[in-house]
């Protein structure tokens, strides 16, 4: 299965806004909430196993199946891509390099938000 940022993105997104100090994000499989409900089963399930080894998302109870957290990498990745309008360049920035994968993604985000940063100090015109 091809890995779907936007599916990558949309998770992340869920665990952050459901997730609370005492109780993880739970993502059942078969999911209608959380802004997942158009992808399917399968889709999700090859998400969240890819987004656990890229160390992104981790269950704090394993005793409790489909329940997750971020992890500091996570929230960090969540927030370079947060801003639709800087998802939307960094889309078109992959797509036009031709690269795709998350790690590819996570420094486009970090340059375009170091290129905002630099535009706010004055640093570049």
């Amino acid at each position: 299965m091809r890995i779907d940022n936007e599916c990558v993105r949309d998770i992340l997104f869920a665990v952050e806004k459901e997730s609370t100090t005492t109780s993880p994000c739970y993502i059942p499989l078969k999911n209608d909430t959380n802004g997942l409900k158009n992808y399917d089963k399968e889709k999700l399930s090859y998400h969240l196993r890819y987004l656990k080894m890229k160390q992104m998302i981790y269950n704090p109870d394993e005793m409790a199946p489909y329940g997750y957290d971020l992890t500091p990498s996570g929230h960090e990745f969540l927030s370079n891509v947060r801003d639709d309008k800087n998802w939307n360049k960094i889309k078109s920035i992959s797509s036009n390099i031709g690269f795709a994968s998350l790690k590819i993604i996570s420094a486009i985000a970090e340059g375009v938000a170091t290129a905002a940063i630099n535009q706010q100090l004055g640093f570049s015109k």
